[in-house]
């Protein structure tokens, strides 16, 4: 039943599609047309050059009894993001992305002619998708790209998504999606290889609105259908909200969410487990560069919480929260990387990953400060101090504190086109933190230096 419900909705939002560009068809002159092609392509290039040099990747000193390799992390790469933009029309566009990379030099042999070598080019096609306007106040995209919900701690995906959206009038805009995960179940690329009952379904409908005074919003109520592992299938509602308000010089902005739902086979005799977990992020950034003649000049403030799951892991009931890995943190290390995502950062390597997201049974709270200091017109200093501790200790050996990390930070930029990026870190971990880390010794609390260095141009 689900599955038929899933394919009905695909097609009742391609139907929408193909409506909307048919009534552009309809009420666009072959004039406008023909002078909306002359247009053509635009295009975008990003190639960045990094280094990277960590002391260790755990907190643990201790040796593998074989240990060639050492214990620090480092690496030089580059990674080259082109993307394509093809201006069919004025209200209808298609857009590519692709990444190439992330790609070692002490790897990826570009002599190498065997395509099916593991030291080839990395190459990923990242974004794929069509989207167009009929009038002021019908929108649509479909293809593949990244996705996200308006807080972007659960559903912040590059995945195949349809969306829809009308604008009631200039103050509000609704829009419903439909959307699926890639999972770690087979399919063939052969199309008789492929069918609808080991997916993970996700969909939605949005409102963004001015509310008043300043502030803007955005609710969401997304629905995800998991069922790509047998006899563990898993259903979540989802509401979010998203409110902000600022301008250049002072903006804040709140994101709530809640996940309720259940999941099959999850308990030892097989029993259905609710879900039941929530998550909270709030940053204040402020410019006072015009208000006080005192350094620093800009002051960002976050605080990120996800919620734990109790003590049993097995029981009746999980509320641990379903995260994207993925939010408005400046940490280097205790979260992503904003310099570059080396798919390494400690959140997540305290998450357990299944189906596209990551949950943390200690859960997470991290409260990081970035002050910026603009020494020369092109030329900014930052510096990030945050703090982090776990919500259930007894999910991480009764231990409480995850760490505490500095990171400084210089950015040079040259004639907007070039980004030249310094930064050192130091992470001092907690208890918690080595215990969900480390492999041989779980008291062990050894801090972790960094050192990254960015070299991008951008056209």
């Amino acid at each position: 039943m689900r599955t038929q419900l899933a394919f009905l909705m695909a097609l009742c939002l391609l139907a929408v599609d193909i409506g909307s560009l048919w009534a552009q068809t309809l009420t666009e002159p072959q004039d406008a047309k023909r002078e909306h092609r002359r247009k053509g392509v635009s295009f975008t290039v990003e190639l960045q050059n990094l280094f990277l040099m960590r002391s260790d990747s755990d907190f643990d000193g201790s040796e593998y009894s074989f240990n060639e390799e050492g214990q620090e992390v480092g690496a030089f790469a580059t990674v080259l993001k082109p993307g394509f933009t093809w201006h069919l029309t004025k209200h209808l566009r298609v857009y590519y992305e692709a990444e190439l990379g992330l790609s070692y030099w002490s790897m990826q042999d570009p002599d190498q002619r065997d395509p099916l070598a593991t030291d080839i080019f990395m190459m990923k096609h990242r974004e794929l998708w069509g989207s167009g306007e009929s009038g002021d106040d019908v929108g649509y995209k479909i293809g593949y790209g990244r996705f996200k919900d308006p807080t972007g701690l659960f559903l912040n995906h590059w995945i195949g998504t349809a969306q829809f959206w009308v604008g009631m009038d200039s103050e509000n805009r609704v829009g419903i999606f439909m959307g699926q995960l890639p999972d770690s179940t087979h399919e063939g690329i052969d199309v008789t290889d492929n069918n609808f009952v080991r997916d993970i379904w996700v969909y939605g409908a949005r409102w963004d609105t001015v509310i008043a005074h300043g502030w803007s919003g955005s609710a969401a109520f997304h629905a995800l259908y998991d069922s790509h592992l047998s006899g563990q299938e898993r259903w979540l509602i989802v509401p979010s909200l998203h409110v902000e308000a600022g301008e250049d010089d002072l903006f804040l902005s709140i994101d709530a969410m809640l996940q309720h739902g259940q999941a099959e086979g999850q308990t030892p005799d097989g029993r259905i487990q609710t879900l039941l977990a929530w998550a909270g992020q709030s940053h204040l950034r402020w410019d006072i560069t015009d208000h006080f003649k005192l350094w620093p000049s800009k002051l960002d403030l976050n605080l990120l919480v996800l919620s734990a799951d109790d003590a049993h892991p097995d029981n009746d009931m999980n509320y641990a929260f379903a995260a994207s890995g993925k939010n408005n943190s400046a940490t280097l290390m205790l979260t992503e990387d904003e310099i570059r995502d080396w798919y390494d950062n400690y959140d997540e390597g305290f998450s357990s990953y299944q189906g596209g997201f990551f949950t943390n049974r200690a859960g997470l709270f991290v409260a990081d400060l970035k002050a910026t200091w603009k020494v020369e017109e092109d030329l900014d200093v930052s510096l990030v101090l945050a703090s982090a501790n776990v919500l259930k200790p007894s999910n991480a050996l009764d231990n409480t504190f995850l760490g505490f990390e500095m990171d400084l930070m210089a950015t040079a930029r040259f004639h907007d086109m070039a980004w030249v990026q310094l930064a050192f870190g130091c992470l001092i971990p907690g208890a918690a933190a080595a215990a969900l880390t480390n492999n041989i010794d779980l008291s062990a609390t050894e801090p972790v230096l960094m050192g990254e260095i960015s070299v991008l141009m951008k056209y």
